[in-house]
């Protein structure tokens, strides 16, 4: 027998989803250890490979495909514990990172009670200060050299550089993403003079337009750089000294995988790859039951994650940012806001308004009810206290719940504030922090044209099934797939997807538009992809390139990022069907009207998507003949559901519910790693996958 393993590193915990030749899932899960990241990946890996009935060295050495999304540059800046970083740019722009984007700087990334607060507001802290940029003097235009690059300077600069204490360099020309000639020499140097320096181009991390996202990005690899570099390089070895022989990819925030080597040269790319991996895992399951339109809610520890899968398709998201900082590399649209299990709920003393996140418990110490010394009370003890936990079943058994200092806690720091009894302020913030979520999921579909009541809600991360029916029916969503995998559907996210590579070129163009350059850039573009999926051992007749061009209208900033179908070279026909698809897709974004094809249209960036096929076994599918609800019914316990307040409700064990069986709210089913309440009015039902189907009563009270 061998498997693949699927291993994500969130804020709070540690998942694992191994799957084996047959397509049967196991899962692992262990809490995220600080610093060192790989204790929690093999503590996980261990839980998973325990259910095997095999120890880990053994799963290890089985294993052909190691798939990660890891955090470790998040936490690295979040920390602010990157490398010493330095940039070269080109003369009289030195100050282009730390003025940002001026004014609109000041706010941006920040929560909407903040940006209204204009005195107090800031840019920013930027990662380099002032004193490690050097301006060089060099131009080049449009493929053209304007002032040549003096060699000596650059060494003189790096020298200072170097000498003031930096660890890694970024360098970014004003127009190196049409001219790349100047970075491309600074690369020579610094690999012969500091061949140990970490060093970040823009035109191989970012070749697009805008010089402040441009040089951010090439800034965040280089801070991120060595740090990942370190800690890849450490868990390859682990990993060896297991008896690992097969291949380690990463997973990008572009919803593909890439090469270790891949990972250590643009580790920008890893940026929030596990919230991504989360959606393709809810893509990945709603495609076992032909379900093409999903909303994929993510609810773990730290933060709530939304993403849109409309018609089977994945958006990229505008302008990525990561703590307040824009960068430009392909993103898949994940938005997210810092309520989730681990959010701390407060009461302000001034105005008596309660409040959740955005600061949060994390792992360490975790909520109250955890009993490691978590003196906040968080949303999970809140649904502790509105009854939807079994103590004595948390985790299956396999971890103590402390519900009366949770208890305790709530009533003192939450309920006494508010002048309510415990009961009824649970229940207020339940609705609060439900509200915050549908806000977001409101944000992200109707304030985008989509109607939320025509897609089906996947309720993913450990946090989501104690809440998923209720904000659901705040939106009208008439169904909740809560998947097996819930709280490691991002783990299951990295086994579903394949080896991705995409390649962009910012030639602009204007109406009328040029066949002969569009198809010229095509054809480079996927040369290129060609060579690397031939590189890495894949059958180019079993490979995909997929293309696509940002279109806009002309005197906007608003691109559309506009899929061109077919792998011919385009013709007039072809080239008509793109511009229409185009403001069909603008309309859907900004509104029925609002395309304006008189204006004149431009072309800004064309993009190859290079797809190198991993074959993915099957689901395991389980009878669902002769179901069974009652013999997984372990009981009853008080809990609070609106408008009926607190009712004696039955409590479900999930591993005990034949696939096929239904059970009706209100209850709850209680997994290994996750809780599922279903409210009055409301229907569950296993499928043969073993994922949880609730149908929501829309007409009800939330």
């Amino acid at each position: 027998m061998t498997y693949r393993i699927g291993t994500d590193i969130g804020g709070t915990c540690t998942d694992s989803a191994v799957m084996d030749d047959e397509g049967r899932l196991v899962i692992g899960k262990a809490l995220t250890t600080y610093p060192n990241f790989a204790e929690g990946i093999f503590n996980s890996l261990a839980d998973a490979a325990e259910e095997l009935d095999i120890d880990l060295e053994e799963l290890v050495a089985e294993t052909s495909l190691f798939l990660h999304a890891t955090s470790v540059g998040e936490n690295a800046l979040f920390e602010r514990e990157g490398a010493e970083t330095a940039l070269l740019t080109t003369a009289g722009f030195e100050e282009t990172l730390h003025a940002t984007r001026g004014g609109y700087g000041r706010w941006s990334g920040l929560p909407f009670d903040q940006v209204k607060d204009v005195i107090n507001s800031d840019k920013p802290e930027p990662l380099i200060p002032m004193s490690r940029i050097a301006g060089i003097d060099e131009r080049a235009y449009r493929d053209r050299i304007v002032e040549p690059l003096d060699d000596s300077e650059v060494v003189e600069a790096v020298d200072a550089l170097v000498d003031d204490g930096a660890e890694a360099l970024a360098c970014c020309f004003l127009w190196s993403f049409t001219t790349p000639d100047h970075e491309q020499r600074v690369a020579e140097l610094l690999e012969e003079r500091y061949p140990d320096l970490y060093v970040s181009t823009s035109y191989a991390v970012s070749p697009t337009m805008g010089e402040y996202e441009r040089t951010a990005t090439a800034v965040l690899n280089s801070y991120l750089g060595p740090s990942t570099e370190e800690y890849l390089t450490s868990l390859e070895s682990t990993l060896a000294e297991l008896g690992f022989g097969g291949s380690m990819l990463l997973m990008f925030a572009h919803g593909g995988l890439v090469s270790g080597s891949d990972a250590i040269e643009r580790p920008v790319g890893l940026i929030e790859s596990g919230p991504v991996g989360g959606l393709l895992g809810s893509r990945f399951v709603a495609e076992h039951r032909d379900e093409s339109n999903v909303i994929s809610t993510d609810m773990g520890g730290t933060t709530f994650k939304v993403g849109v899968i409309h018609d089977g398709r994945l958006e990229y998201a505008d302008e990525p940012m990561v703590g307040r900082h824009h960068y430009q590399f392909p993103k898949r649209d994940v938005h997210s806001i810092a309520v989730a299990g681990g959010s701390v709920v407060s009461v302000d003393p001034e105005t008596g308004i309660p409040s959740v996140g955005p600061e949060s418990a994390g792992s360490d110490p975790g909520p109250v009810c955890y009993g490691n010394g978590g003196e906040q009370v968080t949303v999970t003890d809140v649904d502790l206290v509105q009854g939807y936990f079994a103590p004595e079943f948390f985790l299956g058994g396999s971890e103590e719940m402390d519900p009366d200092a949770a208890y305790d806690a709530f009533e003192e720091q939450i309920a006494e504030p508010l002048g309510k009894d415990v009961t009824e302020a649970a229940a207020d913030i339940y609705r609060l922090t439900n509200s915050m979520i549908a806000d977001l999921i409101h944000e992200t579909t109707v304030e985008k044209g989509i109607d939320p009541r025509r897609f089906t809600l996947s309720a993913i991360g450990g946090a989501a099934g104690m809440h998923a029916a209720s904000y659901a029916r705040e939106l009208d969503i008439p169904e909740v797939l809560v998947p097996y995998t819930a709280s490691v559907n991002s783990a299951l996210g990295l086994l579903s997807t394949d080896v991705v590579h995409e390649y962009t070129d910012v030639t602009q163009l204007s109406e009328p538009f040029d066949l002969g350059t569009i198809n010229d850039v095509f054809d480079s573009l996927e040369s290129t992809a060609r060579e690397k999926l031939t590189d890495e051992g894949f059958d180019l007749d079993e490979a995909t390139l997929e293309r696509s061009i940002s279109m806009r209208y002309e005197r906007q900033v608003h691109e559309v990022l506009t899929p061109v179908e077919g792998r011919e070279s385009l013709d007039e026909g072809a080239l008509a069907a793109t511009v229409d698809r185009f403001e069909e897709l603008y309309e859907k974004r900004y509104g029925e009207g609002s395309a304006f094809v008189d204006g004149g249209i431009e072309i800004t960036e064309f993009r190859v998507r290079a797809v190198g096929p991993l074959s993915t076994p099957e689901l395991h599918e389980h009878d669902t003949a002769a179901p069974d609800a009652e013999r997984a019914r372990i009981g009853t316990k008080q809990m609070h559901f609106a408008p009926d307040g607190l009712t004696e409700a039955p409590i479900y064990d999930f591993e005990a519910l034949d696939p096929g069986a239904s059970v009706a709210g209100p209850c709850v089913i209680l997994t290994p790693v996750t809780t599922i309440v279903v409210n009055p009015g409301d229907e569950a039902r296993v499928d043969r996958y073993r994922n949880v189907h609730i149908a929501v009563d829309v007409g009800g009270e939330p």
